[in-house]
């Protein structure tokens, strides 16, 4: 099973390394087969080299068709970024990656860069450059709200620490997240949030029949002797 330990975090919080952790489970639980992280990661000096950011102006490039010369507020003033993507306007709230960061299938975290001659301080993602979607056709605009400089973290759901364990076959207990969080108790003493079984409220009107109907097509019983 793999068991993300962003998920783990809304039933309990052992508050121990991902080493430890996982070595705990190991010694004590099941086979930890492998650590694996996933996303894109914050990176830079302060591990925040992904950031929410406003557009604050659009300028062609001098020597590009294609490109953009932008001026980007990613807290603490703007900074200059290059971008190509066609839907790039100003005032618009987007995802920044830093100096630093290093984004999903990338082997080296992004560094300055000049291009056509013109220096860039990061890069505008889309969906795909944070693996977050298929769409590459332009840049990801946020919803407003978030101030410039805020954590990306704090506004999309990014990298994530998975556990890959082999459970056995006398555990069905544990193929769940919330059956991990009872086992990591037991294991840490960690308080266990206690698991929401309430139902949503319903919000259709009428009879189950004025929305779904079922219709035997063969009503002839089957016989298995």
């Amino acid at each position: 099973m793999r068991l993300p330990l962003g998920w783990l975090a809304d039933h309990i919080r052992p508050e121990l390394p991902t080493e430890r952790l996982a070595e705990l489970i190991h010694l004590r639980s099941m086979p930890v087969e492998e650590v694996i992280e996933i996303g894109a990661t914050g990176g830079g000096a302060n591990g925040d080299a992904l950031r929410v950011g406003r557009v604050v102006s659009v300028e062609p490039h001098p020597n590009a068709d294609r490109l953009r010369v932008c001026q980007v507020d990613t807290g603490g003033g703007p900074r200059q970024i290059v971008c190509g993507a066609p839907n790039v306007g100003a005032g618009q709230t987007v995802a920044v990656a830093l100096p630093g960061a290093l984004l999903p299938g990338a082997d080296k975290p992004l560094k300055k860069a000049k291009l056509r001659g013109e220096s860039s301080e990061g890069m505008i993602l889309s969906e795909v450059e944070l693996g977050l979607g298929q769409d590459a056709a332009g840049i990801m605009v946020l919803d407003e709200g978030p101030s410039p400089g805020t954590a990306l973290g704090e506004v999309l759901p990014l990298g994530d620490t998975v556990l890959d364990i082999e459970v056995t076959s006398n555990r069905p207990d544990l193929t769940s997240v919330y059956g991990w969080a009872r086992e990591i108790h037991a294991l840490t003493g960690a308080p266990l949030d206690p698991l929401d079984e309430s139902l949503p409220e319903a919000t259709g009107e009428g009879d189950v029949a004025d929305h779904a109907s079922i219709r035997v097509e063969d009503p002839d019983p089957v016989s298995y002797t």
